[in-house]
């Protein structure tokens, strides 16, 4: 039967691989020099390798060992974590939330600050990421719940709000500004401005090309502030999803792209329902008054 591994065990091998040596790593940690020895040779019998090696009097880490020192620092910084938010306990408890960039940062912020409202004693931290890393986060824990696009998860898991289809976006002095709607077929030969990080980009792209429109690029960023700080400059047009366009660009249907994405909150799958409750009734109010602000129109929500 293979031995415990022990969290003393991986303080041994982070602090010798920090002072290069067992006795200079025993004086740091206060512990015997004989038992740190003992405690780094149980853990290398139970791994069935070295991680130091130990030729020329120094300690210096194995390929492996390196490998497993990473490892052990993220794990050692982990349970850290979690003693410290444990020793917090219901006085100011954390609730992590993933956010995708593309998310219209006022319905972000009102978000945030009707929940500061509800519930006082919790402190809720934002953690950017992209689609898949935001799925990947709530898997794995480390976010309690994702402001995202995707809906790929059973429907008890996820809060949609329907309705932000993706149109064009140009300058309000633009001759596309003054037209009710336009077809692909106008943007050919178009300065265009492109969004690199968009979720329905590859999809759009596609489309476009079928169609054999050519778009003339003059900005390619990753940043919805750029882009739409060029479109108001009149530098080029745009494609983007409706909640992140405000009223000092136009916003024009394109009657032949039929692209939208479905804006919603992620739940992870440890989290309590009640305070599952109060982010769904908190994000709707948040979209609400995202609204009443003036910017957009609403996402609406399911019934």
């Amino acid at each position: 039967m293979e031995g415990l591994m022990k969290i003393q065990q991986l303080r041994y091998v982070v602090a010798v691989a920090d002072a290069g040596s067992v006795t200079e790593a025993a004086r740091r940690l206060n512990v015997s020099q004989p038992a740190l020895s003992a405690g780094l040779s149980a853990l290398e019998a139970d791994l069935g390798g070295a991680i130091f090696d130990r030729r020329r009097g120094a300690m210096r880490l194995t390929q492996l060992g390196v490998r497993f020192h990473r490892r052990a620092v993220s794990i050692l910084r982990e349970c850290d974590v979690a003693r410290m938010e444990f020793r917090r306990g219901l006085e100011r408890s954390t609730i992590a939330v993933g956010v995708l960039p593309t998310i219209a940062m006022p319905l972000v912020l009102d978000f945030t600050r009707r929940f500061a409202i509800a519930e006082p004693r919790m402190e809720m931290t934002l953690r950017e990421g992209a689609e898949r890393t935001l799925m990947d986060w709530l898997a794995h824990g480390r976010i309690d719940a994702a402001l995202t696009i995707s809906d790929q998860v059973g429907a008890d898991a996820w809060i949609p709000l329907e309705g932000d289809p993706l149109a064009l976006v140009c300058s309000c002095d633009h001759p596309f500004a003054r037209r009710g709607s336009v077809r692909l077929a106008d943007l050919d030969g178009v300065n265009f401005i492109l969004r690199a990080h968009c979720e329905r980009g590859r999809e759009a792209h596609e489309i476009l090309e079928i169609r054999g429109v050519r778009l003339r690029l003059v900005l390619r960023t990753d940043q919805d502030q750029r882009a739409l700080a060029a479109v108001r400059a009149g530098l080029g047009v745009t494609i983007a999803p409706r909640s992140l366009v405000g009223r000092d660009t136009a916003f024009v249907p394109i009657e032949d792209l039929g692209l939208a994405r479905t804006v919603g909150l992620h739940l992870g799958p440890s989290i309590d329902p009640e305070l599952a409750a109060m982010l769904t009734g908190i994000l709707k109010a948040a979209n609400g008054d995202f609204a009443d602000a003036g910017e957009v129109t609403p996402l609406r929500h399911h019934n």
